[in-house]
């Protein structure tokens, strides 16, 4: 049986050794492209006949319905069309031109040209041809727009469109192509021949080339040509061309336009209506059937049961980013170049356990437990089969002979060339499924088994624990030995151990351990462990969780591997994840620094996320440098020195603004109404090959305090914002994490509402001053108020004080005086009686002052608003007297007065007065009073003797307390009063008052002062 197995795997392998560490040759097809179809059920169009993308990136879908644009999400219909236009919304071509226009050209004749400032032109004719079609579009590289009819060939120079063949050197005939080469060069084909304009020049030259007469020209990526006549497609050469260089672009412009047969930018040709198929694909192609067949050499075929929107693909477009696009009869289809190529096996196969040999070759088995199904491979270029081995394998290890172990629940085997050797078994474990193997320093076979604990082989004996008690007894989950000879066994329910010789080390969540179970183990200078619920390092005593900054990346971990770049690569829940290795460097030092990871998911053709429990580990590298990672779908290999990376950052654009049930289409500048308060901004990203791991961040200025992140989220929403200008900036990034730094910008503003302006704001503020205005002449009528009832009750009581003093006092004494004139009269003459009547004359003037006392408590002239009216009633009293000669003066307007400062001003200015009478022997006084703005004053000036300075500084005469009283008097009123006296001089007394406390005001005072102005203009 040994030999039988040995001449077969001879056969299989070719040669003595097991593998070639030589790389197999890729073999690209459609299946290893990401597809994607959207249909109407997606909100896709049918029926699209052209596309093109322009520099702006949008994705421009010309279809039966009309035009459409699409961001990779989302389609929107574009009619370029007036409204009430009646012509058909058909479209046959799409241009995109360098400046950013786009040009549309409908079946049944006309064209539009949408500007990319945005402005739409119509041409219906418009110096076309009525009712004609344009059958292809194409720039020369001056920038001249050009078409093909069936009339003929038409440029667009000057904003209209003319016949460009007579006056252009060509001949007016049906022209079947045009093509602009790298230079600039515009070449047209058709039954006169072939033709190139070259840039600058104003009429086209022949060009002489072999064979039939050409269908069709396209520019290849390397700069050549291909051409397509009666003999099918093939390269054009010996035209002059410009030498092809392999950096320049594969198109002189940054848009794309669509066709039906595309070479890519690697080099390979795609056509539309393939026999049986929508697409087919030949990706090296030297020459290919007649056109009309669309028949590929290699048969790499794509139709609608391979997920195809429809077998009917009418047009192709290659975009900025190098993703295929195919329009069909039913939708829109995308193929993206996957950096994971899945496995394709003859029959099924699942549950891989993944081995690399000493040479580097990569081996598989699978685990389904149907014996049909479970097969031993060897993985070229295709899976090999390889006879010898049936049943399912569940665990594999390299000896240290070079041999591979592969055990599961009906076998244990050894690997070799040329023969394939049976081994023993425990006999408790004889069909369970074999977890783990490993050979320890000692050269000891250590092998686990699903539902007990492990074995060491000694001899031909299987040893539980291998006799070594400190294990736990549990089935090891992972088993991998060490560069220093230690052994270490991953366990579920969070547990590690570690052997060395017979000592065990065992660590749990009281060493942080926290990977829930072992399932993956990474020794090396900080070994790392990944279970299913994170990353964990260890320091020798401790294990530290490890971050990223996506944490689901870093869940269901079965295998990890570091390249000789010191990159990590893990397989886990969320696919396959590369760490590079200086952010894996810093996470070691700071266990807090979120990783930054790359993610190779289904997106990337990744055959679902790790496989979980066993074969195990389900990541490997080859000799070659390619990881194999064993997915829960299939088995997927990534080359780590040929991963694409997308170099363009992605335009970003706003779409709309929403405030409500009410949509606005972005603007420069955009006029929100009032009372905004929920406000949606809708943008996007033109990345198109992978619009779902784009990333978004957007702030709005004066609201947001710095960027915020919003994820994948492709809106902003805003509330309570209140009236004013703001401006919204928002930046993407595509799927590898390339930003467009300057993203898109939208100003707007919201309106104000009437009490939002700064008129309702000068109001409010108006009308609280008025309130306080009204409040404080509230409180100063008040005030007022409360002074005349004061004054009123210091007159009421003076005047009760005088009607008593007039009814008793003095009425008695009038009584006594008279009695004493009777009893006098009686009397003799003599000196008694001259003496009586003398005492008798004395009472009487003592009786004249007490009247004048008490009229003079009875006066009611002090209290009157009129204060020159009350001193000049005064001055008429004292004229009566012997005495100095009065003069009253009064400057300025006479203001109302304070009723209690008019009747201390008055008071104050009888006292002077009476002193300039009784003491000063003055021969005339002077009463000043002057009513001024800023303050009233009372000027009392005589030409008398004076006062001496002794008497001004005490404040007055001993027992007398008429200075001391006015003083009182001023200071009462807040007001000043100066004395300014010298002997023999005269005396001038001054009492000022501020405005303020002497004028009394009106209450419509203040706005009696507003409004005079204003009153001499009526």
């Amino acid at each position: 049986m040994g030999l039988m197995y040995g001449l077969l795997l001879a056969l299989v392998l070719g040669g003595p050794g097991i593998a070639s560490a030589e790389p197999p040759a890729r073999m690209t097809t459609l299946r290893d492209f990401h597809h994607t179809a959207w249909t109407q059920k997606d909100g896709a169009p049918s029926g699209i006949w052209a596309m093109a993308q322009t520099v702006d990136g949008w994705l421009w879908l010309g279809t039966a319905s009309g035009l459409y644009r699409f961001d990779g999400v989302r389609f929107e219909r574009h009619d370029l069309l007036p409204p009430d236009s009646t012509a058909s919304r058909s479209i046959s071509v799409l241009q995109a031109t360098t400046n950013g226009d786009l040009w549309v050209a409908y079946s049944f004749g006309g064209a539009s040209v949408r500007k990319a400032s945005g402005e739409i032109l119509q041409f219906f004719p418009g110096g076309l041809p009525q009712g004609s079609p344009v059958e292809s579009f194409e720039e020369d590289g001056d920038g001249r727009p050009w078409a093909i009819t069936p009339q003929g060939l038409y440029v667009f120079e000057q904003g209209a469109w003319s016949p460009g063949d007579l006056g252009w050197g060509l001949a007016r005939i049906y022209w079947n192509a045009l093509t602009r080469d790298r230079s600039g060069g515009l070449w047209v084909t058709g039954d006169g021949g072939t033709y190139v304009l070259r840039p600058g020049a104003r009429r086209f030259e022949r060009v002489e080339t072999p064979g039939p007469t050409l269908w069709g020209m396209w520019l290849v990526h390397d700069g050549t040509f291909w051409k397509a006549d009666d003999q099918g497609f093939s390269p054009l050469r010996g035209l002059g061309l410009p030498e092809p260089s392999g950096s320049a672009p594969v198109s002189p412009f940054q848009g794309a336009t669509s066709q039906d047969t595309l070479f890519d930018r690697d080099g390979a040709m795609w056509l539309c209506g393939c026999v049986n198929a929508g697409i087919c694909r030949d990706a090296k192609p030297s020459a290919v059937g007649k056109p009309f067949q669309r028949r590929v050499v290699t048969g790499d075929v794509f139709g609608a049961r391979d997920g195809l929107s429809s077998d009917a693909a009418m047009t192709l477009l290659e975009d900025r980013e190098g993703n295929i696009w195919v329009g069909s009869q039913l939708g829109l289809d995308r193929f993206r170049r996957n950096d994971v190529t899945a496995v394709r096996f003859p029959t099924h196969v699942n549950y891989f356990a993944l081995i690399a040999d000493r040479d580097g070759g990569m081996w598989t088995g699978s685990a389904t437990r149907l014996k049909t199904l479970d097969k031993w491979w060897r993985l070229d270029a295709e899976p090999v089969l390889v006879p010898g081995i049936e049943g399912e394998i569940t665990a594999t290890a390299l000896d240290t002979d070079g041999s591979l172990l592969l055990g599961g629940s009906e076998g244990f085997w050894r690997f070799n060339p040329g023969r394939i050797e049976s081994l023993s078994r425990p006999e408790k474990e004889q069909e369970q499924r074999i977890q783990a193997i490993v050979r320890d320093a000692a050269g000891k076979l250590w092998v686990s088994f699903r539902a007990s604990t492990v074995y060491r082989l000694d001899g031909d004996t299987w040893t539980p624990k291998g006799g070594i008690a400190a294990l736990p007894d549990l089935p090891p989950a992972r088993a991998v030995l060490d560069g220093q000879g230690r052994v270490w066994f991953g366990y579920s329910a969070n547990q590690l151990a570690i052997m060395e010789g017979p000592r065990v080390r065992t660590f749990t969540e009281a060493h942080g351990l926290r990977t829930g179970t072992v399932t993956a183990i990474l020794p090396g200078e900080t070994t790392l462990v990944g279970g299913a619920l994170g990353l964990a390092a260890f320091d020798g005593e401790r294990f530290r969780p490890l971050q990223a900054t996506r944490p689901e990346a870093l869940t269901g971990i079965t295998g990890l591997l570091e390249t000789k770049d010191g990159t990590l690569w893990l397989n886990g829940h969320a696919g396959g994840v590369r760490i590079a290795a200086e952010d894996l460097r810093r996470a070691l030092k700071d266990s807090a620094y979120p990783m930054p990871v790359e993610l190779f998911d289904m997106n990337d053709g990744m055959p679902g996320g790790a496989q979980q429990v066993r074969p195990l580990p389900t990541l490997v590298e080859g000799g070659d440098g390619r990881l194999w990672f064993a997915a829960a779908n299939g088995l997927g290999w990534i080359d780590p020195s040929h991963i694409q990376r997308n170099s363009v950052a992605p335009p970003v654009v706003i779409r709309s603004v929403a405030t409500g049930d009410s949509t606005y289409a972005s603007a420069l500048t955009l006029h929100l109404p009032p009372r905004t308060r929920e406000l949606r901004i809708a943008y996007s990203a033109l990345a198109l090959g992978m619009p779902e791991r784009v990333v978004f961040r957007y702030r709005l200025h004066g609201v947001d305090d710095g960027w915020k992140d919003a994820g994948q989220r492709r809106e902003a929403t805003y509330t309570n914002l209140g009236p004013g200008p703001y401006r919204f900036q928002v930046m993407a990034a595509n799927e590898d994490g390339v930003w467009n730094e300057q993203g898109a910008t939208l100003a707007f503003e919201i309106e104000p509402t009437f009490f939002q302006t700064g008129a309702f704001i000068a109001l409010c503020v108006l009308g609280a001053l008025v309130a306080l205005w009204l409040l404080y002449a509230l409180r100063l009528w008040q005030v007022t108020r409360r002074l005349r009832m004061r004054l009123e009750e210091r007159h009421a009581e003076r005047e009760r004080i005088a009607r008593e003093l007039h009814d008793t006092l003095l009425q008695g004494i009038q009584a006594l005086v008279l009695n004493v004139h009777v009893v006098t009269s009686r009397l003799p003459a003599g000196e008694m009686r001259l003496g009586l009547q003398s005492a008798l004359d004395r009472a009487d003037d003592m009786l004249t002052e007490g009247r004048d006392r008490v009229s003079a408590l009875r006066d009611t002239r002090q209290g009157q608003d009129d204060l020159a009216a009350a001193f000049a009633s005064l001055m008429r009293d004292f004229d009566e007297r012997e005495g100095p000669q009065l003069r009253m003066v009064v400057k300025g307007a006479a203001r109302t007065l304070e009723p209690l400062v008019a009747d201390e001003l008055y008071r104050i200015g009888r006292e002077a007065i009476g002193n300039a009478f009784v003491h000063s022997r003055a021969r005339e006084v002077e009463v000043s009073l002057l009513f001024e703005p800023p303050e009233l004053r009372l000027c009392v000036r005589d030409d008398g003797s004076g006062i001496d300075s002794a008497t001004l500084d005490q404040g007055g005469r001993a027992g007398h307390w008429g200075l001391r009283g006015m003083r009182e008097r001023a200071a009462k009123v807040g007001g000043r009063l100066e004395i300014v006296s010298r002997e023999g001089a005269g005396t001038e007394i001054v009492v000022a008052v501020r405005a303020d406390r002497a004028y009394l005001r009106h209450p419509l005072e203040g706005w009696r002062r507003l409004l005079r102005p204003w009153s001499g203009r009526r």
